[in-house]
């Protein structure tokens, strides 16, 4: 689906409201933008190519690993790591790097070793703000699994022209959240028209009534493709000893 898909949507849930057709498409980016900053979508997922570590450095910018262009990754879906500096199909092998917190990692990340944990701090992209413990005594080879940002064209939201380009953004979620699309994207626009009510309304529609588990809100009702097949696998239990 694309942007403008959305818009006829839109202007219904804001009452029939067609003056503000071309600010739509704004409103529905910061929507998009913020549901995909939280929420996990295929659409939005890569593999990252396989690159090398840098020897005694264990600090790396949120890019490093990723395919050029993608830019902004929200977040880290898997990081693996090998046993050496080259890939060899079928011979090579390592383990996944774990995420740890900061004042974890901070201490492995000034001694020399094999990296099998990493930590995030702070957002830029270009800012060395990955970082890995232990850190590389060598350059060994590594790949990213990741979600990146939306992506969007680079242009003025508010102007004509510029809403125009947007309207024409594909969406890179599934088809069947396209209402809750709508309902966040209307929900910022009432806000800044002064129609607070009905905003509270569609946002509690969206996320749920706060502290009213009967109503969880049709964002729950989703499930992401990784949800989908999971339920139809086995799980794994934790086996717990208690003393006697």
């Amino acid at each position: 689906m694309l942007i403008k898909d959305l818009i006829p949507g839109i202007i219904r849930k804001l009452r029939n409201r067609e003056d503000l057709t071309d600010a739509i498409p704004g409103y529905c980016k910061k929507a998009i933008l913020d549901l995909t900053q939280n929420y996990e979508f295929d659409e939005l997922r890569f593999t990252g190519p396989v690159g090398n570590f840098i020897i005694n450095q264990s600090e790396y910018p949120r890019n490093f690993f990723t395919i050029p262009g993608h830019g902004y990754a929200t977040f880290i879906v898997s990081w693996f790591v090998y046993f050496d500096s080259t890939v060899t199909v079928g011979q090579s092998t390592g383990f996944p790097i774990k995420y740890r917190q900061p004042r974890v990692v901070d201490v492995m990340s000034v001694i020399p070793g094999l990296p099998c944990a990493y930590t995030q701090v702070g957002e830029q992209i270009n800012a060395g703000n990955l970082i890995v413990g232990y850190m590389p005594n060598s350059n060994y080879a590594t790949y990213m699994r990741y979600q990146r940002q939306h992506p969007f064209p680079e242009v003025d939201d508010n102007s004509t022209q510029g809403a125009s380009i947007l309207a024409t953004q594909k969406v890179y979620m599934p088809d069947d959240w396209q209402d809750i699309v709508e309902y966040v994207a209307a929900s910022k626009a009432l806000d800044d028209i002064g129609m607070l009510d009905v905003a509270t309304l569609f946002h509690q529609k969206v996320y749920g009534a706060p502290g009213n588990k009967k109503m969880p809100g049709i964002i729950v009702e989703r499930m992401t493709q990784q949800q989908r097949q999971s339920d139809y696998n086995e799980r794994q239990l934790r086996p717990r000893v208690r003393r006697y």
